[in-house]
């Protein structure tokens, strides 16, 4: 388990985990950043220096019970780390730092614009988490079939299980692509759910200290719910 790598592992699987959690874990909090009134420079050198703050000090390690689901240990460690740049007056890195992310930082500002603006600093850290677990699984099945020789076929058919495709997917016209009749076209759709949904519950399960299928379950009915909000 991702977890349990971050925690325990030998160092170089360590490192490459904490890379992996760095990675689909910044916007989520650069997101809760810029909600609670940072600008954006200082939104991303707080994320910077989280992400920093969190590889030198081994928090994964000196962590316990606290490390339950990993979503909500990393905002919770984040807001005191925010809290303590504020109180004590400390200066964020700018220009010439060191950097242990590359920031798309544009394309975050267009995303951060993207949901509703009533959602409280939590919710869009929500939602943004929702969205770059449902990504990260859509972006591990696409590897997956285009690794068995049916990345063609995925192409056509993504806008199916893609979660920010708003206008789905025509039956009709991928068959069409495909040559194959709208019955098989389906088909082939469901067998790719399937498998997103497999993949999903096992990142999630990743990202739990203990992960039981209730946990899994509740999981999931979070990440329902934060989509849900817009």
């Amino acid at each position: 388990m991702l977890v349990d790598v971050c925690r325990e592992g030998a160092p170089e699987l360590r490192q490459r985990a904490l890379e992996t959690l760095c990675h689909n874990y910044w916007y989520p909090l650069y997101a809760f950043a810029r909600r609670t009134g940072n600008g954006r420079q200082d939104a991303e050198d707080l994320t910077q220096g989280f992400f920093q703050y969190l590889l030198e000090r081994g928090l994964f390690s000196s962590a316990s019970q606290e490390l339950g689901k990993l979503r909500t240990f990393l905002l919770t460690a984040f807001q005191r780390y925010a809290g303590d740049v504020r109180e004590r007056g400390l200066a964020l890195k700018r220009g010439g730092g060191y950097e242990i992310l590359s920031l798309d930082v544009d394309e975050a500002e267009r995303n951060f614009g993207e949901p509703a603006e009533a959602l409280t600093p939590h919710e869009i850290f929500d939602h943004q988490w929702a969205m770059t677990v449902l990504l990260g699984a859509l972006g591990t099945l696409r590897e997956e079939e285009d690794g068995a020789g049916r990345g063609t076929q995925f192409a056509i058919l993504e806008p199916f299980l893609n979660p920010r495709s708003e206008a789905g997917g025509n039956y009709a016209d991928a068959a069409d692509a495909l040559g194959m009749s709208g019955e098989a076209a389906r088909k082939v759709v469901s067998r790719l759910r399937g498998k997103f949904r497999d993949i999903l519950r096992r990142q999630i399960g990743d990202t739990l200290r203990f992960p039981t299928d209730e946990q899994v379950d509740a999981e999931l009915t979070a990440l329902k719910r934060a989509l849900r909000r817009l």
